[in-house]
């Protein structure tokens, strides 16, 4: 496993995991046996009930947030493209993008996750449950690896930024649409109707 060394940011991350506002986080982490069939069913239950993970998707920092189960790797060794190695164990694979602080990221998991965190992580080897944080964000850097390249298609904005952008253009077309068939005093009445009922979103 790759340690997390040199500089980080005032994110508490890497640079190298940094995309001006938009911060990635990779962990990798060994799972027990009885892990892998778990895993499976508990990915089969998430995909066919998805409102399960509907707190997690509330939180309006993450981008996305994904596991899934690795047990082989590339072979890095100078072997024949497509070959791969067989790991000793299943590694159960995380990653997500979010903004704000690295610390801020675990505590939220931590405190508003907490058995979604022992769910997903509950048969990785050395998992110390997600309360106390202290040790879950050991546990987490002890288990991430640092990025060797990334990048977001819109990073200098944050979830927030872009639901509100896709909620006002929602919005607009409407009025867009009619603009044309209408008088300025009609337009200007529109328009400052618009402006009420999206506030929100400027």
């Amino acid at each position: 496993m790759i340690r997390m060394v040199g500089p980080v940011t005032s994110t508490g991350t890497p640079p190298r995991n940094v995309d001006d506002q938009v911060i990635a986080i990779t962990v990798f982490s060994s799972v027990k046996w009885w892990g892998r069939p778990w895993l499976y069913v508990l990915f089969a239950v998430v995909r066919r009930f998805p409102r399960i993970t509907e707190t997690l998707r509330d939180l309006s920092f993450i981008h996305f947030a994904r596991w899934s189960m690795l047990r082989d790797v590339p072979t890095a060794d100078g072997s024949p493209p497509g070959r791969h190695r067989r790991l000793r164990h299943t590694h159960l694979y995380f990653e997500s993008n979010f903004n704000g602080g690295w610390e801020e990221y675990i505590d939220a998991f931590s405190h508003i996750l907490t058995r979604g965190m022992w769910v997903f992580w509950g048969s990785s080897f050395g998992f110390p449950g997600a309360l106390p944080v202290t040790p879950f964000k050991a546990y987490i850097r002890d288990n991430e690896t640092v990025a060797s390249h990334y990048w977001a298609a819109y990073p200098e904005a944050t979830v927030t930024m872009v639901k509100a952008a896709l909620e006002l253009d929602e919005r607009l077309d409407p009025l867009v649409a009619s603009a044309p068939s209408m008088t300025p005093e009609e337009f200007a009445a529109a328009y400052a109707q618009l402006l009420t009922d999206v506030q929100r979103a400027l």
